[in-house]
C-alpha cells in the first residue's frame, strides 16, 4: 500500500491577533500587529514609508520628517501610554517604525512564499537543488555560418 504524505497547508491563518511587544525602559508595551491592518491601512503605511525615505533625502524638510515620524510611530505604539511615548526621541520612534515595517514585510514575504509553493504544487513539479533555474538551451558563441566539412 502506498504511503500518503500529509500535505502541509500553503498558508496558516489565525483569527487570534497577538500583538508584538517592545520594551521601553525595561517595561513591555504592545504595538500594532500587521494582522490588524485593513488593506487601506497597509497601503497607508507603505506610502508613509516612501514619504519618510524621500524626506530623509532633504535636510530642509526636517520638521516635516519629524512630524511624520511622530504620526506613524503613534499609530504603531497603540499600547504605549502617552507619557512614556513622550520620552522617546525621533531616533527611538524611527526604530519602532523600522521594527513594525519588518513585521509588515515579513507577512508579505510569507504570502509570496505561499503563492510560489502553490504554483509548484499546481504543476506537480519539484525544483531540483542542482538546477540553475532554466532548462533552455543556451546559444553557443561564435559565427552562425556553417563550416565546411573536410
Amino acid at each position: 500500500m502506498a504511503e500518503t504524505k500529509k500535505r502541509q497547508p500553503l498558508l496558516d491563518l489565525t483569527t487570534l491577533i497577538e500583538r508584538p511587544t517592545i520594551a521601553i525602559d525595561g517595561k513591555s508595551y504592545e504595538i500594532l500587529s500587521p494582522d490588524e491592518l485593513s488593506i487601506l491601512d497597509t497601503q497607508r503605511f507603505e506610502n508613509w514609508g516612501r514619504e519618510i525615505q524621500a524626506l530623509c533625502q532633504d535636510e530642509e524638510r526636517g520638521e516635516e520628517l519629524n512630524a511624520l515620524i511622530d504620526t506613524v510611530a503613534a499609530r504603531i505604539m497603540t499600547g504605549v501610554p502617552d507619557d512614556v511615548a513622550a520620552k522617546l526621541t525621533s531616533a527611538h520612534r524611527m526604530r519602532v517604525i523600522a521594527v513594525f515595517t519588518g513585521l509588515l514585510l515579513g507577512d508579505q514575504v510569507a504570502a509570496a512564499g505561499a503563492t510560489l509553493k502553490a504554483m509548484n504544487r499546481s504543476t506537480g513539479e519539484r525544483s531540483s537543488p542542482a538546477s540553475s533555474g532554466s532548462s533552455a538551451v543556451r546559444q553557443a558563441g561564435g559565427s552562425k555560418k556553417r563550416r565546411r566539412r573536410s
